[in-house]
Formats: structure tokens, C-alpha cells, sequence
């Protein structure tokens, strides 16, 4: 063989090589920000569980124009234990520690994987502390704050074709910062909540990527049933999810980052000593990946003890 067809070879090969070690970006992803929702009486302690149901089908467009179009599906379930804890009238301390299980299908073609994700801690200050009007029938609150995720789940995870799928992994392999800030506003049994958080991602080092920054903005409706000394909390809204593109050695990945909006309908039900709540969010529009990404409903369970 000589030298040019040699050198030739050698090109080819490397550059299948690399789309082997870095092949997927087109993918869900289970690490996402944290949303408080609507929660308990401002000033107990509690610790629950939190359920969530992710799906996404992705499209990967072919390399070479002898290479077909590929579908996988990808879904993901994770079980977070979190709870609050107090401190004076202001202070409030939260922690996050997920578990996650995950399955993609392509080309009839599974895997899974599941353990323990990356865990956060976060600390919220409330500004505006339930303030309530002279007549009893306005109530505001706001509180804002932020935190810290830890690169505690497993990032490195390799298909049997030697792929490091970078939405697949339990963790990001970084450390991220939180900012968060949500209201509450209700007049007699009627109410709005407003929350927006942002999330600072790191730079994983060992695969030299870098998740790009989220956005993340809610707002629900609600309207109150009161029964004896618990009450029942239908709710309306809508989500809207933002995120920069993703880098790898610096620079910009394709087919990454984008927006998507979902709506909300849920319950929650309220007493003295837990809380329970469902909810659908059902996807309205999106463009992710510029398109190649399509994510379906999402289905959100809690329950937590007050103490």
C-alpha cells in the first residue's frame, strides 16, 4: 500500500473512530433543573419523594449519504428523595438527591443503566414573607436563593460501540451552580405562582464537554378547596424550558440546545401532616436539536411528611 493511500485510510478510520467516541448528541437528557412547584406550609420541616417521567424520541440524521436515517427512543424515570428544613422565619435549606433509571432503543437494539445522579443542595431566603393585606384577602410571597450540584452520578458510560452519549449519562461529571427565585400571589382562594430558575453549567474535563446553560420559567394558576383543615389545590399552567448549545473541545455541538413549552395540569392535597400531588405536562411546542428532538408528556408524582 503506498504512503498517500496509506494516509488516506488512516483519515477514514479516524474520523469513524471519533464519531464512535462521541457519537450521539441527539438524545433526552435526565439532568435537568430543579423546580420547586407550589410548596407546603412555609414554616415545617419536610422530607418526601418525587417522581418523574421524561421521553424523548430523537432523529439522527446520517453521516455519509450511504448511511440511513436512525430513530431512537429514549425514557427516563427518576425517584428523588427531598426535603426543607428551616431555619428561623426567613431561611430555608433544600436537598436534592436523585436516582435515575434510563433506557434508549435504536435499530431494535437496547440498553439500561440506573443509579444514583447528581445531588444539590440549595438555600432559598424569602424577601417578601407571606404579607398579607389589612383585609386579609391579598397574600404575597417571594423568595429567591440558589445552590450548588455536585458531580456525584456516574458520567461515564460507554455503548458497545465504544459511544460516550453525553444525554444519557446519570450524571454531568460537573460542578453547577443554581439561581431560583419564585412567587406566590392569591387573593382569598385564587392564586398565581411564578417561578424561574437558571443553571451555570461546568466543564467536564474528562470528556472535554460542557453542558450549555438552562433557563427555566413556570407559571400556575390554582384555586383552593378547602376540607375541615386540609385542602385540595387543582392547578393550571404552563413551562417554558431554554438551553444554550452544548460545547465539546471548545466548540459548539450541532444538533444541541433549543426551547420547549408545556403545559400543566395537575392536584395537590394539603394537610396538617403530609402532601401529595399528581401532574401531566404535555408538550406544546418545541425545537430542539434543531428539530431532531421530540420530547413527550411528562408525568410528575410527590409525597412528603410535614414535621
Amino acid at each position: 500500500m503506498s504512503g498517500r493511500w496509506f494516509s488516506f485510510c488512516l483519515m477514514i478510520f479516524l474520523s469513524i473512530f471519533t464519531q464512535n467516541v462521541y457519537g450521539c448528541d441527539v438524545c433526552g437528557c435526565a439532568v435537568s433543573g430543579h423546580q420547586f412547584g407550589i410548596l407546603p406550609q412555609f414554616q415545617k420541616h419536610f422530607l418526601g419523594v418525587r417522581y418523574s417521567y421524561r421521553s424523548f424520541q430523537s432523529v439522527h440524521p446520517p453521516l455519509f449519504s450511504t448511511d440511513t436515517e436512525k430513530i431512537s427512543r429514549e425514557n427516563f424515570n427518576t425517584a428523588e428523595l427531598w426535603g426543607r428544613y428551616v431555619i428561623g422565619k426567613r431561611v430555608q435549606l433544600f436537598g436534592f438527591v436523585p436516582l435515575h433509571h434510563i433506557s434508549k432503543n435504536e435499530d431494535n437494539t437496547s440498553l439500561t443503566q440506573g443509579g444514583l445522579g447528581d445531588i444539590t443542595f440549595m438555600g432559598m431566603y424569602a424577601i417578601i414573607n407571606q404579607r398579607t393585606s389589612e383585609d386579609g384577602q391579598w397574600i404575597h410571597h417571594l423568595q429567591a436563593g440558589g445552590g450548588i450540584k455536585l458531580p456525584t452520578g456516574a458520567h461515564d458510560y460507554y455503548t458497545i460501540e465504544n459511544e460516550w452519549i453525553p444525554g444519557i449519562q446519570k450524571g454531568t461529571g460537573t460542578t453547577d451552580f443554581m439561581l431560583n427565585a419564585n412567587y406566590l400571589l392569591r387573593f382569598n382562594e385564587v392564586g398565581l405562582s411564578a417561578e424561574v430558575g437558571w443553571r451555570v453549567n461546568g466543564h467536564n474535563s474528562k470528556q472535554d464537554f460542557k453542558y450549555g446553560h438552562r433557563w427555566t420559567t413556570g407559571l400556575r394558576s390554582f384555586y383552593i378547596f378547602r376540607m375541615g383543615e386540609s385542602s385540595l389545590m387543582p392547578s393550571l399552567g404552563g413551562m417554558l424550558e431554554q438551553s444554550g448549545r452544548d460545547t465539546h473541545e471548545g466548540a459548539p455541538v450541532d444538533l444541541s440546545g433549543g426551547y420547549s413549552i408545556f403545559g400543566h395540569v395537575g392536584v395537590d392535597f394539603f394537610s396538617s401532616r403530609f402532601t401529595a400531588g399528581f401532574s401531566v405536562q404535555p408538550a406544546i411546542s418545541q425545537n430542539v436539536a434543531d428539530g431532531n428532538l421530540t420530547a413527550g408528556t411528562r408525568i410528575n408524582a410527590q409525597f412528603a411528611v410535614l414535621f
